[in-house]
């Protein structure tokens, strides 16, 4: 009994060099994760027309989706209608002619919120897909409009 007793008194101490074997890591007061920012250009003439091409800011009613009840209205990932597009300006390059006017600035951040550095991950990618929640499947995951947006995933900087 006195062995028990004795062992008892012993466990807040055994308890005490436990957790002072355990540690935190203090992050600081200005604790930051850098964010991955997506190449504007890329999605300028890339990503953004593809897009549009897909009708993704209408919708399709030939498809199934009402009339004007797509990204341009419904759905917290807002594209805004503009023309002419960014794209028109690039020349088959990865550089704009023109500075974007703020409609594709406000489609670029809306894109980019929706992306990951892992594709995989972005709904950006996996709701077109239909692998995450949307009406429809807007193209087939192995086609080339989820490789462009697999592409874009790759175009990016912290900071």
């Amino acid at each position: 009994m006195r062995f028990v007793i004795s062992w008892l008194r012993g466990l807040p101490t055994a308890g005490l060099v436990v957790c002072l074997a355990c540690t935190t890591v203090d992050p600081g007061s200005d604790f930051n994760i850098a964010e991955a920012v997506y190449d504007e250009n890329f999605y300028y003439c890339r990503v953004e027309p593809m897009l549009f091409a897909q009708r993704c800011g209408p919708g399709d009613p030939s498809k199934g989706d009402a009339a004007n009840g797509c990204h341009f209205n419904v759905t917290s990932f807002r594209m805004r209608d503009y023309s002419p597009l960014v794209a028109d300006s690039c020349g088959g390059s990865l550089v704009p002619g023109v500075s974007p006017p703020p409609a594709a600035r406000s489609n670029y951040q809306t894109a980019q919120s929706r992306m990951q550095i892992d594709p995989a991950l972005a709904a950006l990618l996996n709701r077109p897909i239909g692998t995450q929640a949307h009406p429809r499947a807007i193209f087939a995951a192995n086609s080339p409009e989820a490789d462009l947006i697999r592409q874009w995933a790759t175009q990016f900087s912290t900071q």
